[in-house]
């Protein structure tokens, strides 16, 4: 029996480049395609923001993710970074003479508590010496309402701290009230490659479990039979500069060899793999955000990932939803997905006059488009 899928349908409005899309039938797996620009790493960032249920850091990470900060000086007169919430705002441009957006609104299915975000003008800013570079892109904050539950998240300086993520100086975020709606269990990947920090501290959570041989055998989907075995180790040198440039890192055992090797040497394709299975194992009765799915593995490898997918997805009852412009990756999901007793769905992403459609296609089309190789993308 198929397990409940934490988003069935998703509704966005007034977010980013999207001013209303509906998407209505989401499947364990569901593969997002669309012409470049189009919107799909946008409806993955919103699926991200309403499971973390309009959480701080999400959004901060999210604006840092595509560098929308304003840069200024603070009261002491120190260069310092602002977090821009207005670009979260659909077509919102306040020099154009507009005062107040149309809100955000993200919700998943009938009865869920909707994500609602209103930008209102900075109180705990206004009597500071804030001198921006750009005066008409003023200081905002951000209201944040979950179901009956709403807080503020004031604007304020951002430093680059640990592992070249942006966090919150000075307390300026403010914590959620006590009643606030728990996230939604979420990892996100790409469209690069995971970093060190990110993998490492996946691999902590499944340490000395069988969730180890997964990965493994994930990876040996790229790089063959005779990997044996993977562990993770910090530098061997010590010290404060060694272990500050290159901190954790995984390497792999050979049977080949009696030494390991650093995992980056194998290329692309294996730091891909293991990102993906290690994300699968982390985020149990959870979602699965992959864009660019395709980055970093070759053609040949792509029904043996989605059949991995499927099954993990399946067994973790985990939801997966990925964005691709390959077909490759198109025709060997359609073949996969109709070999498994898991739903899968593509829905591909189109513009209207003013606005994003979906176009669905069930197991049985995307069966016909692979086998007559008609483009979906």
């Amino acid at each position: 029996m198929t397990s409940r899928l934490q988003f069935p349908a998703l509704s966005i409005k007034g977010f980013r480049g999207i001013r209303s899309l509906e998407i209505s039938d989401f499947g364990r797996v569901t593969l997002l395609t669309g012409k470049n620009s189009i919107g799909k790493t946008t409806v993955l960032e919103a699926i991200r923001l309403f499971a973390s249920r309009g959480d701080n850091r999400s959004i901060i990470s999210l604006l840092e993710d595509r560098e929308e900060l304003l840069s200024g000086t603070d009261e002491d007169g120190n260069m310092v970074s602002y977090p821009n919430f207005v670009s979260l705002f659909h077509n919102y441009n306040p020099g154009n003479g507009q005062d107040v957006p149309s809100p955000i609104e993200i919700a998943v299915a009938e009865g869920s508590n909707r994500l609602t975000l209103n930008l209102i003008d900075s109180k705990e800013h206004e009597d500071k010496e804030t001198a921006f570079i750009d005066d008409d892109l003023p200081l905002k904050d951000l209201h944040v309402t979950v179901g009956k539950s709403r807080r503020t998240l004031p604007v304020g300086p951002i430093d680059l701290r640990f592992q070249g993520r942006f966090y919150p100086n000075r307390g300026g975020l403010a914590r959620s009230p006590d009643n606030w709606p728990d996230p939604i269990a979420i990892q996100s990947l790409g469209p690069g490659l995971p970093n060190n920090y990110e993998v490492t501290k996946f691999w902590d959570n499944i340490a000395l479990t069988d969730a180890e041989d997964f990965v493994v055998n994930a990876l040996r989907l790229v790089v063959g039979e005779k990997l044996e075995r993977l562990a993770v180790i910090g530098d061997a040198s010590g010290g404060y500069r060694s272990l500050r440039r290159w901190g954790r890192r995984f390497v792999a055992k050979f049977s080949a060899s009696s030494d390991p090797i650093p995992l980056k040497r194998l290329g692309d394709g294996a730091q891909r793999l293991l990102g993906i299975a290690l994300a699968l194992e982390n985020c149990r009765n959870g979602i699965l955000l992959i864009d660019e799915i395709e980055n970093g593995i070759h053609y040949s490898v792509m029904p043996k990932l989605w059949e991995m997918i499927f099954k993990s997805a399946r067994e973790g009852n985990v939801q997966v939803i990925a964005a691709t412009h390959s077909w490759d990756c198109v025709a060997s999901f359609a073949f996969k997905s109709n070999e498994t007793d898991e739903v899968g769905a593509l829905v591909r992403l189109e513009s209207g006059e003013d606005d994003l459609f979906a176009v669905h296609y069930d197991e049985d089309d995307l069966k016909a488009a692979a086998e007559q190789r008609i483009e979906v993308r």
